[in-house]
C-alpha cells in the first residue's frame, strides 16, 4: 500500500512540476491572483516532493523493521525448538521414543507417525505411551506443556 501511495504522489509532484513549468513559461501572471496560483501550485508541488522523501525513508524503516522482527521470530523458533530437544532428552527415552515424542509435539497422529517411521499404529501407539509414562504426562497437550514449561509465564 505504501509502494501504491509513493507511485501516485510521484505523479501528482510530476503533474503539477510539468504545471508549474507551462506556468511559468507562459506569461500570463500578470496580476495578483495569477502569481498566488503560481505559489500555491508550487508549495503543493514541493509539500508533494517532501512527502515523497519522507513515504521512502518509511518504506525503508518499515522494511528493516520486518527483517529485524522476522531474524527475531527465526532466533525464537530456534531457541524453543532447542528447548524442546533438550527437555526431550532430559526423558531417559530410546531413539524410537524420541523420534515418536518429537514427531507428536510437532502434531502428528499415530497413523501419520507409523507412516513417517515405517511402523505399525500399534508400535507407534505403544512408543507414544511409553514416552507419555516416562515423561511423567498423560496427553500430547501435556507433553508440549512438559517441553515448553521454562517458557510459560504464569
Amino acid at each position: 500500500m505504501a509502494r501504491l501511495t509513493f507511485v501516485v504522489l510521484a505523479g501528482c509532484s510530476v503533474f503539477f512540476a510539468l504545471d508549474v513549468a507551462v506556468d511559468l513559461g507562459g506569461s500570463r501572471y500578470v496580476d495578483a491572483m495569477g502569481w498566488i496560483h503560481l505559489l500555491v501550485e508550487t508549495a503543493a508541488t514541493l509539500g508533494i516532493i517532501g512527502a515523497l522523501f519522507l513515504l521512502r525513508d518509511y518504506i525503508r524503516l518499515s522494511q528493516a523493521r520486518e527483517a529485524s522482527l522476522e531474524a527475531s521470530l527465526e532466533q525464537m523458533r530456534l531457541g524453543l525448538n532447542q528447548l524442546i530437544v533438550d527437555r526431550v532428552n532430559e526423558v531417559s527415552l530410546t531413539p524410537a521414543e524420541r523420534e515418536v515424542a518429537l514427531l507428536t509435539i510437532k502434531g502428528y497422529s499415530l497413523a501419520e507417525i507409523a507412516s513417517v517411521r515405517g511402523t505399525s499404529e500399534g508400535t507407534a501407539k505403544a512408543q507414544a505411551h511409553a514416552v507419555y509414562q516416562k515423561s511423567g504426562v498423560s496427553s500430547r497437550a501435556e507433553l508440549i506443556l512438559y517441553c515448553i514449561d521454562d517458557v510459560v509465564v504464569g
